[in-house]
């Protein structure tokens, strides 16, 4: 008998701290991890994800077990190593399909060719509206690599953020995914076998919180 996933049955939801200078800190010290909500599916996460909010924007870190080399694809970002995001600023507006207010950015720590991370913002399939698409050097980016994982910062500003809100006690929709050429996936929000890449009420939310 096939088992009805247990992350559809009830809106996901968990806080975002408020942070002054999140590249500044440990991303222990924005807060509590979110919470690792595959675990109801009989999924066990292999990453430790952290969000952070403040004036300036939206920030996401992912600290990620690696033991080999990091494989980035640009064509195929799911194939590799990296991180991608989807966030929804204005979700009481948003239905079925994606709006001017829904954006997919995706990150990987190392490309061919290159030391460096690289991240850029993407269209959202069969979406009503789409914001638009952000420089990809608007998108902060740092990598940390030490022994046994690999650390990955972003940091996503209002300019970025089409209608991000700029107070208190609102909610933000977001998910995320993590692909290790090792490990396999992890989505926090919803399983793997939905449309989560185009339709946000498969997303999650984050209170923003002080």
């Amino acid at each position: 008998m096939v088992q009805f996933p247990s992350r559809l049955l009830f809106e996901v939801a968990a806080d975002c701290p408020y942070v002054d200078r999140p590249f500044s800190l440990a991303p222990s010290e924005w807060g509590p991890a979110l919470p690792p909500l595959s675990e109801l599916d009989g999924t066990v996460p292999f990453a430790e994800v952290y969000v952070a909010w403040n004036e300036q924007g939206l920030y996401v870190a992912a600290q990620i077990p690696k033991d080999g080399p990091l494989v980035g694809n640009r064509r195929r970002p799911a194939s590799g190593d990296g991180m991608q995001l989807w966030v929804d600023t204005r979700p009481e507006q948003s239905g079925y399909r994606a709006t001017q207010y829904c954006h997919h950015f995706v990150i990987l720590p190392r490309v061919p060719g290159s030391d460096e991370p690289l991240a850029w913002q993407q269209n959202i399939r069969r979406a009503w509206g789409r914001p638009p698409l952000c420089n990809p050097e608007e998108i902060k980016v740092e990598m940390q690599r030490a022994e046994g994982y690999y650390l990955l910062r972003v940091g996503l500003d209002t300019e970025v953020l089409n209608g991000f809100p700029l107070q208190a006690d609102q909610q933000i929709g977001f998910n995320y995914l993590v692909h290790d050429t090792a490990a396999g996936r992890q989505l926090w929000s919803c399983p793997p076998q939905v449309p989560y890449d185009r339709n946000p009420p498969f997303w999650g939310r984050l209170r923003l919180v002080r």
